[in-house]
Parts: structure tokens; sequence; C-alpha cells
């Protein structure tokens, strides 16, 4: 993603609406609260190139994306949109993306002319066709628009007088997926997982209207984006809902996928706090701001399902031992759990009906003494009471970190065994 930014710029933000009930202030907020960009509008045009097919830096096989940035750097009138590419477009592929190419390489010279529509949040203005020769048009027309709606971060006081409890969809709502894993391996590894399931989560909702954004962009419409920043946050979403707010959620996995979509079908312009990087017109500040705000109670109500999660780091090699002797080969990162991972990659006997909060014993797996690993606490030790076959090397793979130590011990013929059930 892209947000053109002059030297000495300053923008005036809106402040977050307060909260009605008491605010809770005894602790800081996660890490990843307040990390997305400062920007009043997101454009994102739409390709019908496959994510697969784009390479680190866009600027390097689209002419277009290439001049936006370029122009944008260096007009004042625009440095608070940031633009972006998405896969939601429909239409011919005249010459593949070479996903290969370099982040200093240009375009080739013999690229094809590029005509994308687009849409403009939070206006969910619909652009039909964007092309390098209607830049100029493009640019007159957005510093000429009113300033941009913004909505409150938290919802109305309750109404004294009876209604119904349902909350009428939003007419419109796309959910924006970082899956550009040439970027990031992150992105990839975490983002796409997300993505599938939020469109296997569409279908066994049943919900009306509701499919990838390429399809239409009525209803619930998902759709992957190019890389948005924050790598460490992945995987990133951005929750654009029409009238409600524009939403940056980081740090989800693919078993986030159900109340992702909860949220998307909700009209409520509450976040969900511990996952929120931010909102499109609010600046970081006051992102940090609202969540100090949010009502009290709302942790704890919550439970444990709604921990805040660290950011992610390194990638780590592990190798996973099935009950058979079968050896698997995966990738982790630092700041997940040994069971995340495994969930992730879909081994064997690891079911985490928990969750991962130390809960039950269906993570259980073998790890030898000389392995780099924290004691067991006592909440641990009394689940593994639950585990068949347990022993004394067994430890819950949710409250084994994923360390750069632990992959060097994988890379010395360590092996983390699976059991049996």
């Amino acid at each position: 993603m892209l947000i053109a930014r002059p030297s000495g710029g300053a923008f005036a933000r809106a402040s977050p609406a307060r909260s009605t009930p008491s605010p809770v202030t005894s602790s800081a907020p996660p890490a990843v609260v307040g990390t997305a960009p400062d920007m009043q509008r997101h454009l994102l045009i739409h390709t019908p190139h496959r994510a697969t097919s784009w390479p680190s830096h866009l600027d390097s096989v689209s002419p277009l994306y290439r001049a936006l940035a370029h122009r944008w750097a260096n007009n004042p009138k625009l440095a608070d949109i940031a633009f972006n590419f998405t896969d939601a477009g429909t239409g011919q592929v005249e010459q593949e993306w070479d996903p290969t190419r370099g982040k200093f390489e240009e375009p080739p010279a013999d690229a094809p002319q590029e005509h994308y529509s687009a849409t403009l949040y939070p206006d969910f203005l619909s652009l039909p066709s964007i092309s390098l020769s209607s830049l100029d048009a493009l640019e007159s027309q957005l510093v000429s628009l009113p300033p941009a709606p913004s909505f409150p971060v938290s919802p109305p006081s309750p109404s004294p007088s009876p209604s119904s409890t349902a909350s009428p969809t939003p007419p419109r709502t796309h959910i924006f997926i970082c899956t550009h894993s040439s970027r990031d391996c992150r992105c990839g590894d975490l983002g796409e997982p997300l993505y599938l399931a939020l469109v296997r989560e569409l279908r066994r909702r049943n919900v009306v209207e509701g499919g990838e954004l390429r399809d239409g962009e009525a209803g619930v419409r998902v759709a992957r984006v190019a890389h948005v920043g924050g790598h460490k946050w992945a995987g990133n979403a951005l929750l654009y809902r029409e009238g409600v707010g524009c939403d940056w959620y980081g740090l989800l996995r693919a078993e986030d996928a159900p109340h992702l979509l909860s949220l998307a079908l909700s009209s409520s312009p509450a976040p969900w706090h511990t996952r929120w990087r931010g909102r499109v017109g609010l600046s970081p500040s006051a992102v940090r701001a609202a969540f100090a705000e949010r009502p009290a109670g709302e942790a704890s109500a919550q439970g444990k399902a709604d921990e805040p999660r660290g950011e992610l780091g390194e990638r780590v090699g592990l190798v996973f031992r099935t009950f058979e002797g079968e050896e698997v080969e995966v990738a982790g990162y630092e700041g997940e759990s040994v069971m995340e991972v495994a969930k992730r990659h879909s081994l064997p006997s690891i079911l985490a009906t928990c969750g991962g909060h130390c809960e039950c014993a269906t993570c259980h797996v073998h790890l030898a003494e000389d392995a780099p690993q924290p004691e067991m606490r006592d909440e641990e030790d009394e689940q593994l009471e639950f585990a068949i076959g347990a022993d004394d090397d067994s430890r819950l793979a949710c409250q084994l970190p994923v360390t750069k130590e632990l992959g060097e011990w994988v890379a010395q013929g360590g092996r983390i065994r699976l059991p049996r059930y």
C-alpha cells in the first residue's frame, strides 16, 4: 500500500466518539492497536491479476501503480488518500505479471494499457475505469470531494423504547485480506488460510449476497489485497462497512473467520478491540484513545478467546514426527505457539478444542527434556492428567512458544512428537 506524504504536512483528524459506559483505563492497549496507517480515504483498485502473480513491489510490473506513486507523492492535496491493488477485478489479463521481478525494476516496455475499476472508501464510491490517461480527471475528482465521512467508535446508548434485537446488515461490506506472500511470507502463510476460511464461512452461513468481490459488490464480499504494511501483524484484514466504518485488524488466524464475519454482518460501530489496528479517518493516537475508552467489562465479557496476541517475528522451521513415524517439516513464526503452527498445517492429533487457553489436553505433544521450553505451570500440569498416553516428555503445544532456539534444536535433529490420539 502507498500513502503519499509531503514533507511537513499536517492533517486534522476526526476525534473518536466518547463511549457512554465508564472507560477501562487500567491496562495498556495491545501492541497491535493504533498501527494502521493514518489516512482519510482509501482507494482500492481492482485488477484481474491473480494474487499469486504479484511480485514483491507492484510498481515493477504496473505502469499505473508506478505513476500513481510518483504523482501522489508530490501532490499535498492527495497526501491523506492511500491506494492499493486487489484481485477483485474482472476481464481478461492481456499479459500475466511476472512475480519474480525485483524491487528496483521498471514495468516492461511492452506492458499493455491498464484499465481497472476501483472503489473509494469510506465513501463506497465506485469508479468504473481508472487508467493512465484518466489520472488527471481522477485526481480532480478526488480533490473536489467534501471531507470524508466519519463514524463513531462506540455504539449509541440503548433506546428506552422496545425494538427488535436484530441488527440490519450494512448495505455493502467489503473484507480485504492481505495475502501478498512475495512481499512477506507471513502474509501468505497466515492471510491465505484466513481468506479461504472466510469464503467457506460465507457459504456455511448461506449469506444471501455474499461471496467474492469480483462476482458482485452487494452484501458481504471478500477479496485479496496487496501489501498493506505491518507484516508482523499478519494476518491482516480490512473490514470496510458502508455507513458504519472502515476498520483494520491484525494478528488474525483462520479460526477467527466466524467472528470476523459476525462483525461484518453487524451494524454496530464497535470494533474488535484486541485485534484493532485502526480505522480510516482516525489517527493512531485517536485509535489508542478509543481503545482506552472502551466500555468497562468488555474484556471480561469476551473471555480468554479475546486475549491479545503477540506480534510475529522471524520464520522458524519445525519438524513434527507423527505417531506412525512420518516426519513433517513446516514453518512457524516467533510469536506463535507450537499449537497454532500445528493447526495451521492440519497436523494429526492436534484438536485444540479450547482454542489454546490451557483448558483442555487436546494439543498434547511430546517434547524431549533437552528442548528449549518454558517451565510448566500448574494449570498445564493439571490438564496433562487427562491426556491419553502422557509421559515425562508431555507438554501442551499451546504453552510452547515458537522461538529461534526451538528452531535451532530442531535443525540439530530434535523432533516434536505427536501422540496417537
